[in-house]
């Protein structure tokens, strides 16, 4: 079936795995209407999807399935697509941790021709997580892997996509000496939501430690986090891995991680991925908030 969203761009089912044509051209100025077809795919794949752990066995029952089960996968073909920016490098990283989430594999299919495409899969290390095939035949009959993507960072991926593509290069040019991360915590004054503030540098080496802390809170039982950034913040890398996969630990008990005051550079990415509403809070709080914040 086609997607009358964005031209050029199908779904249909082809031996157990649901299989994503993209257009013939992949920018930012489409990137919103494949992420949802991208997210409609994997919808459609997670429910036909077997058990998760089951999902990586051999025989009738596990990843490989009938010649008509389900897969629980996801193929997403490149075709002749250009690639006009980062875009569709992006919108695949992003898929695949998604992916994760829901238990479902994600492959890609890049023709022959179509070089520079899996050139800029194998330069940025997109290649490494999600297996690239050179025809939907091969995608679909292929058997899932026994094991995950290995310790390819996300993280890492996003960065050499920026770095590979300058207009997405850099979230902020003029980084503060040296690689520091202040982090101290608040409360909101409602009784129920944390308030992390953030700020320095947020870098390859310093937004671990912003995971660490906030998976203590977490671990502490605190599932209502508001992460702060302060006007001054140095975002020198991707730090949305991190922040999305707290979310949805806290989401799945009932809480939220809310962002409500961010670096421009580091919103608009949030708005072009369209996780704005991803990162709110459960209730507003924003007259709340304490009047001044640790520097």
């Amino acid at each position: 079936m086609k997607d009358t969203t964005v031209p050029g761009l199908s779904i249909e089912t082809r031996r157990g795995f649901i299989v994503l044509s993209l257009p013939a051209q992949i920018s930012w100025q489409n990137y919103a209407g494949i992420r949802e077809g991208v997210s409609k795919a994997l919808s459609l794949a997670a429910a036909a999807a077997p058990p998760r752990g089951r999902r990586h066995g051999a025989g009738g029952s596990g990843g490989s399935g009938g010649p008509g089960g389900p897969r629980g996968g996801v193929v997403v073909d490149f075709g002749d697509a250009v690639l006009l920016d980062a875009a569709g490098l992006v919108l695949l990283a992003r898929a695949e941790t998604r992916a994760q989430l829901l238990g479902c594999a994600l492959r890609a299919v890049v023709p022959g021709p179509s070089a520079h495409v899996r050139q800029a899969l194998q330069l940025t290390g997109l290649a490494q997580l999600v297996p690239v095939f050179p025809d939907i035949a091969s995608a679909t009959a292929a058997p899932a892997p026994d094991g995950g993507a290995g310790d390819v960072d996300t993280t890492h991926v996003l960065d050499a996509i920026r770095a590979l593509h300058p207009g997405d290069a850099g979230l902020a040019p003029n980084p503060p000496a040296p690689s520091e991360l202040m982090i101290t915590t608040t409360a909101a004054g409602d009784g129920d939501h944390t308030v992390v503030h953030l700020s320095g540098m947020l870098d390859e080496v310093t937004v671990p430690r912003l995971g660490e802390t906030l998976t203590k809170l977490v671990e502490g039982n605190l599932r209502h986090l508001m992460v702060r950034m302060h006007d001054r913040l140095c975002v020198r890398c991707d730090p949305l891995p991190i922040l999305l996969g707290i979310r949805w630990r806290v989401a799945a008990d009932g809480g939220c991680l809310a962002l409500p005051a961010l670096p421009a550079r580091l919103r608009e990415v949030i708005d072009r991925e369209g996780l704005g509403s991803v990162f709110t809070g459960c209730r507003s709080i924003q007259d709340r908030l304490p009047a001044a914040e640790p520097v």
